[in-house]
């Protein structure tokens, strides 16, 4: 199942839920979800963000969907690997193991909400979907103010799929805890913060033919796959203490201060534990490449350690941290690494400095700017982007965007070791990968009584130098420049009570095509009906979802490494995809229902998300939320 996330913003009217309607002399109040929950993130505890309690993408279910990008998870399956289907870059430097395949499914400090309610009442927010009892999802948030000084905070999520093929089972756990102090005089603020994720991941090597013909969940468990001993498991956990001094009374939750400085500082302990292993691996090389095979199997395990301290301060001038037209912050860190990749152990030091300048957002003129320095190993990594922007009212929005850096591979690009074997060693023969990035964007927006429109357009070039890339059994550096042109547009569009959303994204590959494989085309449209039912107690939504991208050679996934290779021996056919859902909310109670890939009907075969991998056939999937505030 091909999943694509739209950056639409939302059409329907949430003001209408908080009007008193008059229909002759009967007054009807409207039922709806009238609280407003407000949160925050640690990296900016003084921007508050308002809950989205609209119906807006509510069944979009799955979880590498949160930052509404292009992901594609392997076969459909929630939790499992994922690669992106649109280039997007991301900020990196200093050491890194690598094995990134889970990490859009980890629970990190930066994910974590503290929330504000009304009156400190205490809030809870419950969401479950599932396509059967044995492929489900949950996800669970609490968070309590017991006082003016302490604020208790969980999250859990578990997603346990078996899947529909053999050996596909994934169990993808996350906690976390946190802890907040307030002092008497609101100049100190202390966050305690614990969570642990838990994957286990069974890899079957895919499939051993390219296409899947049959319907029949029984017919698919059936199907002949290169593995079913192969396993993976991951563990991550960590514990941080982060603290902030104000010269001035404030309250991050509600983001009123008027304080001008902020120094802040965090240690953070991590514990990672990587362990793929399969007791009876094919022979043939067929998904492990030159990794050696020995009588007692396949073995890879890594366990890495990270003890951080960082210093920060922060300034505002020309007003507080919340109404200032500019405020800069500095900051300084030190990571040291302790890592076993069996059989080798050895420790590495990172030295990081940085500076940020930005402006508040109730300014028409908004910017951002932001460099990093670190010292990683023998090399210096860095990064520096900025986005300059300028509202003209009702003209819309304009914004531009840079973005430079250069960074080291990962460990897992650098060297590894199978079996107690090195397998490769590129230490001395890698150079550090460099990203220029640019590019323009164009929003507008109006907004009628009956109709509306909501328009965003952009262009964007990226050129990518020394890129790492993998085949199925080893991994390389490109000789020459990647360019990849990206023009994307939204447009979503609102008549009386129909809705079209609307995504368009263009990206061909210039130069280096052997290295980097996309879709040159992917489309999203979403054409749905929404309005209040029932006296305008329910709010209900219906609509059809359809999905398409061009073809092109989808990579493989090796999960030995962990990462999605070029492969040039199949090419994605033209399949697109067609849902349909229905959505509902009462008060803080919202449920779906979504019927997913009713074009297998028509077409009569898996498409595959990554070379071998099919996603399931039609399945319908349901989910419901609920919000308490007691």
């Amino acid at each position: 199942m091909i999943c694509f996330i739209g950056l639409f913003a939302e059409t329907s009217d949430l003001q209408a839920q908080q009007r008193v309607a008059s229909r002759k002399s009967k007054k009807i109040k409207i039922i709806g979800d009238t609280t407003k929950v407000y949160y925050t993130y640690l990296s900016n505890p003084t921007e508050r963000l308002l809950v989205d309690s609209s119906l807006y993408e509510f069944e979009e279910v799955n979880a590498t969907w949160n930052e509404r990008k292009w992901y594609v998870s392997l076969t459909g399956l929630l939790a499992t690997p994922s690669f992106d289907l649109v280039y997007q870059p991301e900020l990196k430097g200093g050491f890194r193991v690598g094995l990134d395949q889970f990490k859009l499914y980890q629970l990190g400090r930066n994910d974590i909400k503290y929330y504000q309610i009304k009156d400190n009442r205490p809030y809870t927010d419950l969401y479950y979907s599932q396509i059967n009892q044995k492929n489900n999802f949950v996800k669970a948030d609490f968070a309590h103010k017991f006082s003016e000084n302490f604020y208790l905070a969980l999250q859990y999520s578990l997603a346990n799929q078996t899947g529909f093929f053999s050996h596909q089972r994934l169990r993808n756990q996350n906690v976390g805890a946190t802890l907040r102090f307030f002092s008497n005089d609101f100049k100190y603020h202390g966050y305690l913060n614990f969570f642990t994720n838990a994957i286990k991941h069974e890899n079957n090597g895919g499939v051993l033919q390219d296409t899947v013909i049959g319907l029949g969940t029984d017919f698919l468990a059936n199907v002949n796959v290169n593995s079913t001993t192969a396993q993976t498991q991951y563990n991550l956990t960590e514990v941080s203490y982060t603290h902030f001094l104000y010269n001035n009374k404030t309250d991050s939750i509600k983001a009123k201060t008027a304080a001008t400085n902020e120094w802040s500082h965090r240690i953070t302990y991590q514990f990672n534990r990587y362990k793929f292993f399969d007791k009876l691996p094919p022979t043939n090389g067929a998904i492990y490449g030159i990794a050696y095979v020995n009588p007692r199997g396949i073995r890879q395990f890594i366990r890495h350690q990270l003890l951080e301290n960082e210093l920060s301060f922060r300034q505002a001038l020309g007003g507080s941290l919340t109404s200032a037209p500019l405020w800069v912050k500095a900051y300084v860190r030190h990571s040291w690494n302790a890592v076993y990749q069996e059989p080798i152990t050895f420790d590495i030091h990172n030295i990081t400095a940085g500076l940020i300048a930005q402006n508040n957002p109730q300014f028409k003129f908004k910017y951002r700017l932001e460099g990093r320095l670190t010292w990683a190993e023998r090399q210096l990594d860095f990064f520096a982007k900025g986005r300059v922007g300028y509202d003209l009212g009702v003209l819309g929005y304009l914004e531009g965007s840079a973005l430079f850096q250069r960074y080291q591979p990962s460990l897992i690009d650098r060297q590894l070791y199978v079996s107690w074997d090195q397998i490769w060693d590129n230490n001395l023969l890698f150079k550090q990968v460099q990203e220029i990035n640019f590019g323009g964007t164009y929003t507008y927006k109006l907004d009628r009584k009956n109709w509306g429109l909501d328009f965003k357009g952009e262009v964007l070039n990226h050129t990518l130098s020394n890129w790492i890339y993998y085949d199925s059994s080893q991994v390389h550096q490109a000789t020459e420049s990647v360019n990849i042109l990206q023009v994307k547009a939204q447009g979503n569009f609102r008549i009386w009570k129909l809705n079209l959303d609307n995504q368009v994204i263009w990206q061909p590959v210039l130069a280096g095509e052997e290295y980097v494989r996309l879709p040159e085309l992917l489309l999203k449209h979403n054409l749905y009906f929404q309005s209040y039912i029932f006296k305008r107690a329910m709010l209900a939504k219906v609509g059809v979802l359809f999905y398409y991208h061009t073809p092109y050679k989808a990579d493989g996934y090796a999960p030995l490494t962990g990462a999605f290779y070029n492969q040039n021996s199949f090419t994605t056919s033209i399949d697109p995809r067609l849902d349909f859902y229905a959505s509902f909310r009462i008060w803080q109670f919202r449920f779906f229902a979504r019927a997913e890939n009713l074009l297998y009907f028509v077409y009569e075969r898996n498409y595959a998300t990554a070379y071998r991998h099919p996603v399931t056939n039609f399945v319908v999937r349901f989910g419901i939320s609920w919000r308490l505030f007691d």
